[in-house]
C-alpha cells in the first residue's frame, strides 16, 4: 500500500468549502486510480486541522494519479480556490511495511 495524505488548516468560517473541495479532490483521485480517499479531522499536535489521504496499491499507481491530477484543468481550478480556504501543514508520502 502506497499513501499521500495532505495536512491543511482550514481558515476562519472555510470549514465547509474545505469539505466541499475535497469532495470533489476524491473522485478525481478515484478517477485517475485511489482505492480510497478519506478527509479527517485531526486531534492532538494538528488539532484543528485535516488530514486528506489518497491510498493505492503501490508508488507507481500513486505517480500515475498524480501525473493525470496535474494535467487535469478542472484540478487545477479547484486547487486554485482550495489556497484561499486555508493553509498546506505539510504533505507525506508513505509505504505500508506489512
Amino acid at each position: 500500500m502506497y499513501v499521500s495524505n495532505w495536512t491543511f488548516r482550514p481558515a476562519p468560517g472555510k470549514h465547509a468549502e474545505v469539505i466541499e473541495n475535497s469532495k470533489k479532490m476524491a473522485e478525481f483521485w478515484k478517477k485517475y486510480g485511489a482505492n480510497e480517499c478519506h478527509l479527517m479531522n485531526l486531534q492532538g499536535a494538528d488539532v484543528g486541522s485535516m488530514s486528506f489521504v489518497a491510498m493505492f496499491d503501490n508508488a507507481e499507481g500513486y505517480g500515475k494519479a498524480n501525473d493525470a491530477l496535474v494535467a487535469d484543468p478542472e484540478v487545477q481550478a479547484i486547487l486554485a480556490t482550495v489556497t484561499s480556504n486555508g493553509d498546506w501543514v505539510r504533505h507525506n508520502l508513505a509505504r505500508a511495511i506489512f
